[in-house]
């Protein structure tokens, strides 16, 4: 669940799509209460206002989480995996935090990876990161979670 981003009182849906387009997307779904979708967006290499370099065969989208607001604007963001990202080496692997529109659109993005982010660990060839994701809440009591 991403939260309700289109202030309906239902909790709208973040779906992935790994190997759409040959680089992945992932589906903003603003749900009904009957369960059934309302509208869609969908995030792309081409689509829902992100601009971030996918490459064919990155499978964006195969993890997906809802991270609360993480950049206080009062909109829901998100993280995605793609998994077989190529930056620094082969299917290293990579982290996208996109910060949602209250439309499923992207306001803006950090990518994380062994080079990019702060991220100080050391990923080698065929490490897969983001391959999943979990959220944690706030371990380190910053208001963040």
């Amino acid at each position: 669940m991403v939260g309700d981003l289109e202030a309906d009182g239902v909790g709208d849906l973040v779906v992935g799509s790994p190997f759409q387009n040959n680089r992945g997307a992932v589906w903003i779904l603003f749900m009904d209460k009957d369960g059934s979708v309302d509208m869609d967006q969908e995030i792309s290499h081409e689509a829902g206002n992100f601009n971030g370099n996918l490459d064919r065969d990155d499978a964006f989208g195969s993890a997906v989480a809802g991270i609360g607001d993480l950049d206080g604007d009062g909109i829901y963001d998100i993280a995605v995996g793609a998994p077989f990202d190529d930056d620094g080496g082969k299917n290293r692997g990579a982290l996208w935090i996109l910060f949602l529109q209250a439309n499923g659109k992207v306001k803006s993005h950090q990518k994380i990876f062994d080079d990019a982010g702060s991220f100080s660990g050391k990923l080698d060839d065929d490490d897969a990161f983001g391959s999943a994701i979990a959220t944690l809440g706030d371990l380190d009591g910053d208001g963040i979670t």
